[in-house]
């Protein structure tokens, strides 16, 4: 059953579903726009596994939520099981390979010219992503990739 809200965000529908947790989109009234609420399913953990999914959600908030890039996925709120991010419409690296074979050269340049770019201002700020996938990399409907998922970041 779709929750009705997280705090004062309203969900709209169920993105995705994995192991330890849930995405879903919401609405945020106080600011007028469409997020991502990225949830833990506590009660599907056991305790020790559990509280270490919730500190990986709470470094995730901690380093994404310290960098301002164009192609980092934005944190805007944490809560105790749910972290709140910006909403990046299109489908992941893994996804485009899956559906579409391998990229061209230039496809993989103008997608990863950016990623490195997002990398190297991470680690500017000595935050290190540790879990470049191609799942972690979204591609948006004009092309622009975002970096996400901190969870493992050091």
């Amino acid at each position: 059953m779709l929750p009705e809200r997280f705090g004062r965000y309203e969900v709209l529908a169920e993105l995705g579903d994995g192991a330890m947790g849930r995405v879903y989109s919401a609405w945020d009234p106080a600011v007028s726009r469409a997020v991502a609420i990225k949830t833990v399913k506590v009660d599907a953990l056991g305790k020790q596994q559990a509280e270490e999914f919730v500190q990986r959600f709470r470094r995730e908030a901690q380093a994404a939520g310290a960098l301002n890039h164009p192609n980092i996925v934005r944190i805007y709120d944490v809560g105790d099981e749910h972290l709140v991010m910006e909403l990046v419409e299109g489908q992941t690296l893994h996804e485009r390979i899956q559906q579409g074979g391998p990229l061209e050269p230039n496809e993989a340049l103008a997608l990863l010219g950016p990623i490195a770019e997002a990398l190297d201002h991470a680690h500017g700020a000595g935050i290190i992503h540790r879990d470049i996938k191609p799942a972690n990399l979204m591609i948006q409907p004009d092309g622009q990739p975002k970096l996400m998922d901190f969870g493992v970041a050091h």
